[in-house]
């Protein structure tokens, strides 16, 4: 009943609202779950309260609840979105080191997203590759492209080419953003470019139905 309560209230944008709610119910004796929380810190965070959202997590913490990880990837996307890299960074370290949690796909994507974002790239690169040696998960289609992004708008083209082969070799497809600043970087006419037939022809990308239609209209738009 209480999650029902919450979420409706923060569907709605009333997230302060269902903040204090928790915090009063937790003064009566009563303890809020994790989703509860999680999803009070997920609004927060989406409304720009990024401060008023690490404020909810210390109380977690304090009632001596158990932070699931997804609660840390919501704060950890919500600070690095805020531009606030130290303490994301901080988020990072702390979910395995203090509550003996596993970082999921999810956390890498955050985080490596995060660092590309800060001009990180090289950092980012060694996390995802860090990633590739877990046992507990492995690259997805968004690592990829979060990765290629970084490597296409703040470092190297061609190794971000390397890239994007690996992805395509390993059943994975480029997604909008991808395709669009791999666009940016070709001339006109060169959207024979072998690598971007590559990505057309992979299973992936033609059920997102991207064909060459919609490369020309977006050449016209947006490159040399």
């Amino acid at each position: 009943m209480l999650n029902t309560l919450i979420d409706g209230l923060c569907k709605v944008g009333k997230v302060i609202e269902a903040a204090r709610l928790a915090h009063k119910i937790r003064i009566l004796g009563y303890q809020p779950n994790v989703v509860s929380y999680s999803t009070i810190i997920d609004g927060l965070c989406k409304s720009g309260l990024v401060s008023k959202a690490l404020d909810v997590f210390s109380e977690v913490i304090e009632s001596r609840l158990k932070c699931d990880v997804v609660g840390y990837n919501i704060l950890m996307d919500g600070l690095w979105k805020a531009g606030r890299e130290k303490e994301a960074r901080e988020m990072f370290s702390r979910l395995s080191r203090e509550n003996c949690l596993q970082p999921d796909t999810r956390t890498y994507n955050i985080t490596i997203n995060g660092l590309c974002r800060q001009r990180f790239v090289d950092e980012a690169y060694e996390l995802f590759r860090k990633m590739e040696a877990e046992d507990s998960c492995v690259p997805d289609n968004c690592s990829y492209n979060v990765i290629i992004h970084g490597f296409l708008r703040h470092k190297d083209p061609l190794e971000a080419m390397d890239l994007i082969l690996e992805m395509v070799s390993k059943g994975f497809s480029a997604d909008a953003t991808t395709m669009s600043l791999l666009l940016e970087m070709l001339p006109k006419n060169q959207l024979d470019h072998p690598i971007l037939q590559k990505l057309l022809n992979s299973p992936d990308t033609k059920s997102h139905k991207i064909g060459s239609s919609g490369l020309s209209a977006a050449a016209t738009q947006g490159t040399c």
